[in-house]
């Protein structure tokens, strides 16, 4: 009668809508970290069975996330930190567009090792 996969996906989705409305901007950027790290390694799983379906739309949410990490610097007041991750963030695009098929797991794999290290030192602002 009921369709598990799809009520299951629609409460996951209203979960982050929630998580997202409620955050601050901390935790915004938090999310942004999270759901890239997991689009990367959907990424990595789709190369790695050497499949091309798919891959796009994960590569174009993932450099929107990139994107949008880069617009959040505040160049002003970040100084040298946020030229830094600018320029790091630069660099996870570039390794994420790259179309070249001899690089794409490796690429994926050194974008990931970027973003969690980025995310890691911004995980420990709060703690």
């Amino acid at each position: 009668m009921y369709n598990m996969s799809f009520a299951h996906s629609g409460y996951a989705t209203a979960g982050k809508e929630a998580r997202v409305m409620n955050a601050d901007p901390h935790e915004l950027i938090t999310i942004m970290f999270e759901e890239l790290i997991n689009l990367l390694d959907e990424i990595y799983v789709i190369y790695a069975r050497g499949e091309k379906h798919g891959i796009a739309d994960q590569q174009a949410m993932a450099l929107t996330i990139v994107d949008s990490l880069m617009i959040s610097l505040d160049m002003e007041k970040g100084g040298d930190l946020s030229k830094n991750l600018h320029q790091l963030y630069g660099q996870v695009r570039q390794l994420i567009a790259d179309r070249e098929p001899e690089n794409r797991i490796e690429n994926n794999r050194a974008a990931l090792r970027i973003i969690s290290e980025i995310f890691s030192a911004w995980s420990q602002i709060r703690s």
